[in-house]
C-alpha cells in the first residue's frame, strides 16, 4: 500500500513534453544507413529461406529413401 502512495501520478501534457523530450534524445539513422540494412535483411531472409528449403528437401528424400514411401 506504501507502494501507491510514492507513486507520482503524470497529467497527461506533463506525459507528452516527457515523451518529445526522450525523442529529441534519440540518434535517428541517415537515409542510406536505414536502406543499406533493410537491403541486408532481404538479402538474409532470402539466404535463410533458401538454405531452409535446401535443407527440408533433402531431410525428404533421406526419410523417403529410407522408409520407401514416395517410390
Amino acid at each position: 500500500m506504501a507502494d501507491k502512495d510514492k507513486k507520482s501520478s503524470v497529467g497527461p501534457i506533463t506525459f507528452a513534453r516527457q515523451v518529445q523530450a526522450e525523442g529529441r534524445k534519440v540518434t535517428w539513422t541517415s537515409t542510406p544507413e536505414t536502406i543499406q540494412a533493410t537491403i541486408m535483411v532481404i538479402v538474409m531472409s532470402v539466404i535463410i529461406a533458401l538454405f531452409l528449403f535446401v535443407s527440408d528437401q533433402a531431410i525428404a528424400a533421406v526419410i523417403r529413401l529410407l522408409t520407401g514411401l514416395g517410390s
